[in-house]
C-alpha cells in the first residue's frame, strides 16, 4: 500500500508500508515532494511511530487494540496519524481526503474514545469522528474534551496518590510569577475524579516539538541552556530550571518540555511555555510526612541536572534573584471553586519558601 505523508493539504512524501516476510512492518519512501523535513526527523519509521501514544498510558494499550491501532499500519489507517502537536497527517495515495476532514484543530471530538481514555471503559461501538487520544502520550489517564471553541487537556492523578492534579494547579500559581511563558492549569470533575485542566497550547499554525526530537547535544545543563540561548530562549529555560527547583519536580524531561514551531516552513520560533507539572510539590506525600520532610528533600533528584539547589544557583541572574527575593513569604491560594486542605497548602508553602532560602544562600 503507498501512501502520503501531507502537511495540511500539502504532499510531502510519497512511501509505501507492508509486511516483510518475518510479518514486520517495512516502510520505503519512495520520492520526496519538499526538501523540507519535520523537525527531530531520523527515519519514517521513528517519525510515524511515535506520533502512536505510548502503550504504558493507562488505558491506552486496550484501547489501540480494540480499534486495531496496535500495529503501525493500523494505526495509520484508523487514525491518519494525526496529532495535535502538528499538522502533520498520513493518507492513502489515492485517497480524497483532506486536511479539514481530519484535523483535530476544527473536527469533534469522539466522546467514546475520550471517555475510555480517561476511565478505561472500552466500547463495541466504533468511532465516528476525529479523537487525539490514540497520538497523546504521558503515562496518566487523561483525554482531550471541547469547550465551545477551544480544546482542553484533563488529567487525572494516579492511582496510589490521586494528588497530582492539585500539585499541577499549586504549581501554576508558582509559574505566574517565575516563568515569562507557561500554561496555567486549573482543578476539576470529570467523571467524578479530581483533575488537572490546561488549555491546548498549539494551533494550526504553531507547533510543538519536544526538547529530545530537537536536542542532540546530550541533556546536561550547560547543553540544554547553550541550545535555548541560540534561539534567544536562555531566559526561559533558566527560569523553568529554577521553578523545578521550586516545586520539586522530579519529571522535567526531554519529552515535556521543547520548541514551538511554525507548522509550514518548521522555522524553531522559541521556547515553548511550561506545562506539565503534576509530579511536583512532594504529591507523593501525606500531610504528616511533609511536617518531617528533611530525609525527603535528601534523596530528592531531577530528572535533568544533578541537584535542584545547584541547578538553581548555578542559573540565577540578577533579575531572577531579585524575583526569587521578593517571593520570600509565598503562599499558595486555596481554589476559588474546589475546597483544598489548609494544612496542606501551609505545609507546601513553607517548603517553597526553604527552597528559595537555599538557591539564595
Amino acid at each position: 500500500m503507498t501512501y502520503l505523508l501531507m502537511n495540511k493539504d500539502t504532499p510531502w512524501l510519497l512511501f509505501s508500508c507492508e509486511h516483510d516476510e518475518f510479518g514486520e512492518i517495512r516502510l520505503k519512501e519512495l520520492e520526496w515532494f519538499t526538501e523540507l523535513r519535520p523537525l527531530g526527523y531520523a527515519d519514517l519509521f521513528s517519525f510515524l511511530d511515535r506520533r502512536k501514544a505510548p502503550k504504558h498510558r493507562k488505558h491506552i494499550e486496550q484501547l489501540l487494540e480494540r480499534y486495531g491501532c496496535t500495529e503501525l499500519d493500523g494505526f495509520i489507517r484508523v487514525t491518519h496519524a494525526v496529532s495535535l502537536n502538528d499538522t502533520f497527517w498520513v493518507r492513502e495515495e489515492n485517497s480524497t481526503l483532506k486536511w479539514a476532514d481530519v484535523s483535530l484543530y476544527s473536527n469533534p471530538f469522539d466522546e467514546i474514545i475520550a471517555n475510555a481514555a480517561f476511565d478505561g471503559t472500552i466500547s463495541d461501538t466504533d468511532f465516528s469522528s476525529a479523537s487525539p487520544e490514540f497520538g497523546t502520550d504521558g503515562s496518566y489517564a487523561k483525554c482531550w474534551v471541547r469547550e465551545a471553541d477551544e480544546i482542553f487537556l484533563c488529567k487525572s492523578g494516579s492511582s496510589a496518590f490521586v494528588i497530582e492534579p492539585l500539585s499541577e494547579y499549586l504549581a501554576s500559581q508558582l509559574a505566574e510569577i517565575i516563568c515569562k511563558k507557561y500554561v496555567p492549569y486549573d482543578m476539576d470533575f470529570l467523571h467524578g475524579r479530581l483533575v488537572s485542566k490546561c488549555r491546548l497550547f498549539t494551533d494550526e499554525h504553531m507547533g510543538l516539538v519536544k526538547a529530545g526530537r530537537v536536542i542532540t547535544g546530550g541533556k546536561s545543563i550547560a547543553s540544554l541552556l547553550g541550545f535555548f540561548e541560540n534561539i534567544g530562549s536562555g531566559d526561559d529555560f533558566r527560569r523553568m530550571c529554577i521553578f523545578d527547583s521550586l516545586i520539586l519536580n522530579i519529571d522535567r524531561h526531554l519529552g515535556n518540555f521543547g520548541v514551538l514551531a511554525d507548522n509550514d516552513t518548521m522555522n524553531i520560533i522559541e521556547m515553548a511555555p511550561v506545562f506539565d507539572n503534576n509530579r511536583s510539590l512532594c504529591f507523593d506525600l501525606d500531610n504528616d510526612q511533609l511536617k518531617n520532610v528533611d530525609w525527603y528533600l535528601k534523596k530528592l533528584r531531577p530528572s535533568v541536572g544533578s541537584d535542584f539547589i545547584a541547578t538553581a544557583r548555578g542559573l540565577l541572574t540578577d533579575d531572577i534573584r531579585t524575583e526569587l527575593k521578593n517571593l520570600k513569604g509565598f503562599a499558595f491560594r486555596q481554589h476559588p471553586g474546589i475546597s483544598v486542605d489548609q494544612e496542606r497548602l501551609d505545609l507546601l508553602s513553607g517548603i517553597v519558601n526553604r527552597q528559595i532560602r537555599e538557591i539564595l544562600a
